[in-house]
């Protein structure tokens, strides 16, 4: 591997980082004396500071290379495959522990465990929160909370691959190494072009999103924050209660509809944004998606019924938000689910795992996979009673490779694996089973509450330390989708031509 390549790269990740950190000294002022400006300004130049020299090493080494007639490889400056997981890991990890500075400085939180909980959670979008008074904060922080969502919605590497010409023919591996989904062909063979075009679509989304609320009654502050949160699917708030505190109907309709539009998988909206339209009577995802969100729904609003003292239509504000939260995983709350009955409790923790549709922002399994693994699973009944016949696993008209269909299974295996050994190491740090179980749940596939004393009315100030720096690990395994992550540990990974 070549370190100072990797090292320049990630040094221009945490650089842009350092940029749109800069973005919350525009709150600072705001602020009678500015009194975070000392805090945001150290938070600001450091970040930009690291980000700089690794990557003016980067970029030296790079020429000293090229003027001793040394060739760092002998296809250029393209990225390996294993040098790409390498940088999207290390970005990854970057950016929680500087976007964890100005948290620390600031007050937000005052150990440094709980700020890298905060900012992991927020960069994977989880959702998942240690503050038990958010609105104390400054709106610099709140600021900045709501927008390492909003940067890690799309993913931090995608966007760096959308403005940086630099990376060249690397971008392809970068981008298959953070983007979520089991199958990123379907996107446009010209990975730069589809960055930017995906980061239009979510910022005109993010936009549209923030006049409707302010339109509604919020302010600029909470409707952008509030937006950053929706579109990335990741439910910060800048409420204690979350949506809940506005108590009202069309704000709540409103993020319903958004949360819904963010688990949608982003290649339709290309699709879209060219004029093709097929997809709305021949995506089976999207369909499925449709029918889970309304069954899910029609029966969480039956069953809240009696809570809400047989008014059907609050029932129904109530229910369908709550469906949409889980199943896009954006984990805003405007009722506590952990009371009601529990069928409509099953339903939502069913929801937490299958997530919203591949390449969406929305975390979970996924639909596509879940569907997936359903369709090889009946394959392999049907061949228990026809040993000799060969079946293909096909979703609609279209046949599903056997490679997708291996890396579906094999990852909902790892996932079922990873909760369990989770879930026992939570409940052996003195968590209860039910809080062990919801919090490595919601961590693993990027949720946001849990069940219990991590439930929507809780938070996770009162998971042990070790217990945090584990969900920390799970949030970015989960936001990366496990292989990424988990092929570092593979003894042969760093053995320079060694076989993983």
């Amino acid at each position: 591997m070549h370190a100072p390549r990797i090292i320049g790269l990630v040094g221009v990740v945490v650089l842009a980082l350092g940029v749109f950190m800069a973005t919350s000294l525009i709150w600072v002022v705001l602020e009678p004396g500015m009194p975070a400006l000392q805090p945001w300004l150290i938070s600001i130049s450091v970040t930009i500071g690291v980000g700089t020299a690794c990557f003016l090493y980067g970029r030296e080494a790079k020429e000293t290379a090229r003027k001793s007639h040394r060739a760092v490889r002998a296809r250029g400056d393209e990225l390996t495959r294993r040098e790409a997981l390498v940088v999207v890991i290390a970005s990854w990890l970057a950016c929680s522990v500087f976007g964890a500075l100005p948290m620390l400085l600031d007050g937000m939180t005052t150990h440094p465990v709980d700020a890298l909980f905060e900012a992991t959670s927020g960069f994977t979008t989880t959702g998942s929160s240690v503050l038990t008074d958010i609105e104390s904060n400054t709106r610099a922080a709140l600021w900045w909370r709501s927008m390492i969502q909003w940067l890690g919605g799309m993913g931090i590497v995608v966007l760096f691959i959308a403005v940086f010409p630099q990376v060249g023919g690397s971008s392809r591996k970068l981008f298959e190494a953070e983007a979520p989904g089991p199958e990123k062909d379907q996107l446009h063979l010209r990975i730069r072009q589809t960055g930017l075009l995906l980061w239009k679509i979510y910022t005109g989304l993010t936009a549209v999103l923030t006049g409707l609320l302010m339109a509604l009654g919020m302010s600029f502050f909470d409707a952008i924050c509030h937006a950053f949160a929706t579109i990335a699917t990741g439910g910060f708030s800048t409420r204690n209660e979350s949506v809940g505190a506005f108590d009202s109907a069309s704000i709540d309709a409103t993020i319903t509809l958004f949360m819904l539009l963010a688990g949608i998988n982003f290649s339709l909206y290309i699709r879209l944004s060219r004029g093709d339209r097929r997809f709305f009577r021949t995506d089976r995802e999207l369909r499925v998606y449709g029918a889970m969100f309304l069954l899910a729904t029609a029966v969480v609003t039956l069953s809240i019924l009696e809570r809400h003292s047989g008014n059907l239509l609050e029932a129904l504000r109530y229910g369908s938000f709550q469906v949409a939260a889980i199943l896009s995983s954006t984990g805003y709350s405007t009722d506590d689910y952990d009371a009601y009955p529990y069928l409509a409790r099953g339903l939502l923790v069913a929801g937490m795992f299958v997530g919203g549709m591949g390449g969406s922002t929305a975390g979970g399994f996924k639909i596509s996979r879940a569907m997936i693994v359903a369709k090889a699973a009946f394959q392999e009944i049907r061949h228990a009673v026809q040993p000799r016949a060969i079946f293909a696993t096909r979703i609609g008209d279209r046949q599903i490779p056997d490679t997708v269909v291996r890396s579906a299974m094999a990852l909902f295996v790892i996932s079922l694996a990873l909760l369990v050994i989770s879930t026992v190491i939570l409940h052996g740090l003195g968590m209860d089973s039910e809080s062990a179980f919801g919090a490595a749940t919601t961590c693993l596939f990027n949720m946001g509450p849990g069940l219990g004393t991590v439930g929507p009315t809780q938070n996770f100030s009162g998971v042990p330390d070790a217990g945090k720096l584990l969900l920390c690990a799970l949030m970015i395994l989960g936001r990366l989708e496990f292989y990424t992550v988990l092929a570092l540990l593979l003894p042969g990974f760093w053995k320079p031509g060694g076989k993983v």
